[in-house]
């Protein structure tokens, strides 16, 4: 199995020197493809500037990407490539807006800084149309609300994208020590994990059984 990841938080830039960016540290993204890579598949990951990377030899082809423009530019040079992924598990923390970019440096003397912000591509989105039939894993974070609060916005998420599952966190349940989650599918099942690892190895077991039945599915209709 060929399989794309996205990890880590994308970088808007304000000017040439500040940008806007995330918490996300891309910890989890990188678990989830060195697992991928341990189990014997072909693993690239798209990797936010500044976010977790795998040491060489863990079997992992990492590239770097830094707005959410060219994570988009990135997905689209892998998706169309000749090694195309079967399967992509979409984690990256991707800014919803960005600046207004100003070129050189802003100076700062001034009492304040008023940013214009406008909307990122919906770099998932994109690679739905790019590859309608190509099996999709998202990660939705939220903070603050009920687990049923999130369970449905992690679910709608999936609705949208055709996704085949949904990993669902809250900020408050991740920790340097600690990451809890919800693996949420379509079938309405639910699987609750608990550490990177876990919910790593879950993805891996998860998305091989994905690729079974679409497998199964194209050989029965062949």
């Amino acid at each position: 199995m060929r399989v794309l990841v996205t990890s880590g938080p994308s970088r808007e830039p304000i000017d040439e020197v500040r940008y806007v960016s995330n918490v996300s540290s891309g910890k989890l993204g990188l678990a989830v493809a060195q697992a991928f890579a341990r189990a014997g598949h072909a693993v690239v990951l798209l990797r936010g500037r500044g976010s977790a990377a795998p040491e060489a030899g863990a079997g992992v082809a990492a590239i770097e990407f830094s707005s959410a423009l060219s994570l988009l530019e990135a997905a689209r040079r892998v998706l169309t490539g000749a090694d195309a992924p079967d399967l992509l598990i979409h984690a990256a923390a991707v800014a919803d807006y960005a600046p207004e970019p100003a070129a050189g440096k802003l100076k700062s003397s001034a009492l304040e800084l008023v940013v214009r912000m406008k909307p990122t591509p919906k770099v998932v989105d994109e690679i739905r149309r790019l590859r309608p039939d190509l099996p999709i894993i998202l990660f939705k974070l939220e903070a603050r609300v009920s687990r049923g609060e999130l369970h449905r916005r992690a679910l709608e998420s999936a609705r949208r994208v055709g996704a085949a599952a949904v990993v669902a966190n809250l900020l408050e349940e991740v920790t340097e020590g600690r990451h809890r989650a919800d693996l949420l599918r379509g079938d309405g099942s639910l699987e609750r994990l608990d550490g990177r690892e876990a919910i790593a190895a879950a993805l891996v077991r998860e998305a091989e059984g994905i690729l079974r039945a679409v497998r199964g599915k194209a050989e029965g209709g062949a």
